[in-house]
């Protein structure tokens, strides 16, 4: 048998994996990072190199992005006859589309700052956390759901070059979002919910990790949609409207439109099975704010009482049909999520912010470090609370905001809400009466759900939740400076 010598069992497949995918990022760069979205989930899949870890889909965006900056090296240089340069131009011109204009981007320091000061906050975190283990931990936690999902966002400020990029981008997504919900309802017809209570989470061990990543895209679809079907006739026409804000030229089918209506209603019966009334609640209130600001407030506002009396509506109607999600999905949990006196989905919340907010105060500047939470309250609940946790084990705090705090101390926590306030005030930056406005408002309400549900739940500190959120930050960034 022949010897094979051990660094090609860790390397040949990574290297491997990674050469086909830096030769898509130089060829066909904007082609890479609008589909890059498919293969969030792909985090599941990990290999390691040399006892690094790494997971599949972080992999490509470090690829992605080392190959972006010897591109852009290359270019800057000017290396007209440099050999790999005109192979490369020699295949594009043969079998791709064409260079994809270049575009110049200077985002404002005021987006980039509260990016760095979070990654930061988290090495920071390096002097709280006790041991070396846990140091090697907050360094997988700042690769994982830092790094990598920041370059991300750094490459699609730099490479997407126009709204229809941008808005693939977000459609990529939805499809990564359809396929996983699938899985989940599959789940639901084979009765093979791998969840203690039989709810169904597709690949992952959660079904509140499922809702947190797909509600989002019910949010993009459900707007979209809503384009086609709620647009001032003073824009000529509701499929013209539709045709000028997100297709330039093209024309919009008839198939186009079932293709969105089908995705939603894929991802909306997922999302349903899940019963995550987090999720749930999230939907509802991005929703109403989002009427709120398209009646009253937004460019193509309406006038007088009709704005009143399609809000009156369509409240009504979404208050109808989220009473029906809560109660028919699961009648018990919706009877029990208002009992804070024996164990609910509600009490337990109370204990983990009770338990939370007592780490808080005894040490409010650094917190208790990334991924400690677990053992911290494991040990010490008991103590806090003065009795047996309903329960024992509890992954995070069930809020965001709480997340940040104690993991990335009071600086990572301030960093947050300055980048969400940086990312909601370069949404109402964008130019009115334009498709980047409708776009980047759909982006901010999509970040609305996320936040929303976030009270109640922890999105972004977890690998595919980390890269859908600086996905959006990333789109809206992008999205303010389009030309």
């Amino acid at each position: 048998m022949a010897f094979i010598p051990p660094f090609l069992d860790q390397l040949t497949l990574p290297i491997l994996v990674g050469f086909v995918w830096s030769v898509a990022m130089w060829g066909w760069p904007v082609a890479t990072v609008i589909v890059m979205p498919l293969f969030f989930p792909l985090y599941l899949v990990k290999f390691t190199i040399y006892g690094v870890p790494f997971s599949l889909v972080e992999w490509f965006i470090f690829i992605a992005f080392v190959t972006h900056l010897l591109k852009t090296y290359i270019q800057w240089r000017r290396h007209d006859e440099f050999f790999f340069s005109k192979a490369w131009a020699f295949l594009r011109q043969r079998f791709g589309k064409g260079e994809a204009a270049t575009h110049e981007v200077r985002v404002s320091s005021a987006l980039w700052v509260p990016v760095i000061l979070m990654i930061l906050s988290v090495l920071v975190s390096l002097f709280v956390v006790p041991s070396e283990a846990d140091r090697r931990e907050v360094f997988g936690i700042l690769k994982s759901w830092f790094i990598a999902p920041v370059l991300y966002f750094y490459l699609i400020i730099h490479v997407l070059p126009g709204l229809r990029s941008i808005r693939r981008c977000l459609e990529w997504y939805t499809i990564s979002a359809v396929l996983l919900s699938f899985w989940g309802i599959v789940q639901f017809v084979l009765g093979a919910a791998i969840t203690p209570d039989g709810r169904v989470s597709g690949p992952f061990a959660s079904a509140n990790y499922l809702a947190l990543y797909v509600m989002p895209a019910v949010v993009f679809v459900v707007l979209r949609l809503w384009h086609l079907f709620f647009v001032p006739k003073d824009y000529k026409g509701v499929v013209g409207m539709f045709m000028k804000m997100f297709h330039g030229q093209e024309r919009v089918s008839t198939t186009a439109v079932i293709r969105y209506a089908l995705a939603g209603g894929i991802i909306l019966c997922a999302l349903y099975l899940t019963r995550s009334f987090g999720a749930f609640i999230g939907l509802f209130v991005a929703l109403m704010v989002y009427a709120m600001y398209h009646w009253f407030f937004s460019p193509w506002r309406l006038r007088g009482r009709r704005a009143f009396v399609k809000f009156g509506i369509f409240f009504v109607g979404v208050v109808t049909v989220t009473t029906i999600f809560f109660v028919t999905s699961d009648a018990v949990k919706f009877k029990q999520m208002f009992n804070i006196k024996s164990q609910s989905s509600s009490s337990v919340r109370l204990e983990v912010w009770k338990v939370s907010s007592e780490f808080i105060g005894e040490d409010p500047i650094f917190g208790i470090g990334p991924g400690r939470f677990e053992d911290e309250y494991h040990r010490r609940a008991p103590e806090i609370l003065q009795k047996e946790p309903y329960e024992k084990e509890m992954l995070h705090p069930h809020n965001i905001f709480l997340m940040f705090w104690l993991s990335a101390g009071l600086l990572g926590l301030i960093s947050f809400l300055w980048l969400i306030s940086v990312l909601f005030y370069t949404i109402a930056k964008i130019d009115k009466e334009d498709g980047r406005k409708r776009l980047g408002v759909i982006c901010g309400t999509m970040l609305l759900a996320i936040l929303v549900h976030g009270l109640v739940d922890t999105p972004i500190w977890k690998n595919d939740l980390a890269l859908q959120f600086w996905m959006i930050a990333g789109i809206i960034a992008r999205l303010r400076y389009t030309a």
